[in-house]
């Protein structure tokens, strides 16, 4: 189960508009997720997104395991990210994440300081402090981009992403519409492929309703793929 929240970060995207990024309209709302491990159940994951009132947004996901080892364990994880936009443009805050477990416990911090232009983590014991560049973003606003970009008619996307020591640029090119079944029913999808690290992440958006991801896929450090599937929204 080690870090196998990051796996389900992409579901911010459930929250992106259906506009041009300048003009981008964001709505509270609530969405479930089935979440999975190399096919074993592992619980749900619910994501909520709200207004703080001075024009930023947090994005907070809650997942308890309730099946197989996920539930020995006591599988807990939450993560919280704060964001705004500027120029057109998603922009990091803060991010927050905490997993907790029987025999593991996990935590890793991030502040955007945008005055300095540095992003400053704490991990664990560990902290480090390294430069971002302008739009610079947490995990769990990546999807956020990409549903963006997906209304607004963009298929190939390179994004900015701070994590524990460094910015990765993230690429993600979207591929032709396909069916899909997920537990909240059949629709018809495109699916963005991260192709910078290939087999690393995949996700679905209805064409039909581009403000929530339908599935997720995510590769693990150790092989093991998460998959979250829309549930209820």
């Amino acid at each position: 189960m080690r870090k196998f929240a990051f796996a389900i970060a992409t579901i911010a995207a459930a929250f992106a508009a259906s506009q041009a990024a300048h003009a981008i309209e964001l709505k509270p709302m609530t969405a479930v997720y089935s979440v999975t491990r190399d096919g074993k159940a592992v619980g749900d994951a619910t994501y909520t997104l709200k207004s703080n009132g001075d024009g930023t947004w947090i994005l907070t996901s809650v997942t308890h395991g309730t099946s197989g080892m996920a539930r020995m364990l006591g599988l807990d994880v939450r993560e919280e990210s704060t964001f705004r936009w500027r120029d057109g443009k998603a922009e990091g805050v803060r991010y927050d994440y905490r997993q907790d477990a029987a025999i593991k416990h996990k935590q890793r911090q991030i502040e955007f300081d945008w005055n300095a232009k540095q992003a400053r983590v704490r991990d664990g014991k560990d902290s480090f402090t390294y430069s971002i560049p302008t739009g610079a973003i947490d995990r769990s606003s990546v999807a956020l981009v990409l549903g963006e970009a997906l209304a607004s008619g963009t298929r190939d996307v390179t994004l900015p992403v701070a994590v524990k020591d460094h910015v990765e640029q993230q690429h993600f090119v979207a591929h032709a519409e396909e069916p899909i079944q997920v537990p909240a029913g059949s629709f018809k999808a495109v699916k963005f492929e991260r192709v910078d690290t290939a087999g690393k992440a995949s996700s679905w958006y209805a064409t039909s309703v581009t403000t929530l991801p339908l599935r997720v896929e995510q590769v693990q450090h150790d092989g093991a793929t998460i998959v979250l599937e829309l549930k209820q929204r």
